[in-house]
């Protein structure tokens, strides 16, 4: 039977910080032990047939993507037009006017969450051009969530991680290097090492440390031959993961002891 400690070691100690809110030890004993025969799913794929995107300005003032000459963030309609329908979500707060952008985070007690469908139609106006030359404020966020990960990323803040990327995507491509399905948009590197893995889309990105298996699984094998291995790119020191001293202390409580203790995580 397979077992927790099968794991590497620090991968063992990432999932036991993971999930140590669920249940501490005994969980993630579970989750490995369910998970055999069972690899964890890629990314459910992006609509459209296959082909490059293109960006094309709508009667809207915005940018629509299309593949294989369907618009992804509309549903065709009558006379070539294109309905669209986009949810809106905010917070309401007593001391500001007006509904405000939630970016994550806890709330307050007197924060209330606001929500809000739009529908509105579109008419294609020009020719297609490069989705990467679009600026973020003129891209439609219409359609399914999955969409506006079509998108390319928007740069680095750092020339750094800049330059990182341009070498993944010289080197191994700029799609995702784990499921290969939507744009690379995150710099991927080993918390322990620094050594940079690959380019990953939004999703893989952000499900990637939670996998529990030990091989024979998408996300295990990316993570024990990581694709950029041989590139031998090192993630800068002062932009990598480290936790704060308040979280560290509540998940040492919630397990009972420090699961990166030996391992010299980030501090």
């Amino acid at each position: 039977m397979v077992s927790l400690d099968e794991l590497p070691p620090y991968r063992r100690a990432q999932l036991l910080w993971r999930w140590a809110h669920q249940g501490g030890v005994g969980f993630v004993e579970g989750l490995v032990r369910e998970a055999v025969n069972e690899p964890c799913p890629l990314p459910s794929a992006p609509p459209g047939g296959p082909g490059a995107c293109l960006a094309v300005p709508g009667d809207d003032g915005r940018f629509h993507l299309e593949r294989a000459g369907r618009m992804l963030c509309g549903e065709a309609g009558a006379g070539g037009v294109w309905s669209h329908r986009q949810h809106c979500g905010g917070i309401e707060r007593e001391r500001e006017d007006g509904p405000q952008e939630w970016r994550g985070g806890r709330l307050d007690d007197a924060d209330t969450r606001v929500s809000l469908v739009v529908e509105w139609p579109v008419l294609v106006g020009g020719p297609g051009v490069d989705p990467g030359t679009v600026e973020r404020p003129d891209r439609c966020q219409g359609g399914a969530y999955e969409l506006r990960h079509l998108w390319p990323p928007r740069p680095a803040r750092t020339a750094s991680v800049r330059r990182l990327r341009a070498a993944l995507i010289d080197a191994l491509g700029a799609d995702c290097h784990l499921c290969g399905l939507y744009p690379g948009a995150m710099v991927d590197h080993d918390h322990q090492t620094g050594r940079v893995r690959g380019l990953l889309c939004a999703f893989c990105n952000r499900v990637l440390e939670e996998c529990p298996h030990v091989t024979d699984c998408p996300r295990a094998d990316y993570l024990l031959v990581p694709p950029a291995a041989g590139l031998n790119l090192i993630y800068p020191a002062g932009q990598q993961w480290r936790p704060r001293e308040s979280t560290r202390q509540r998940v040492i409580e919630q397990l009972g002891f420090d699961p990166y203790e030996g391992l010299h995580p980030p501090a």
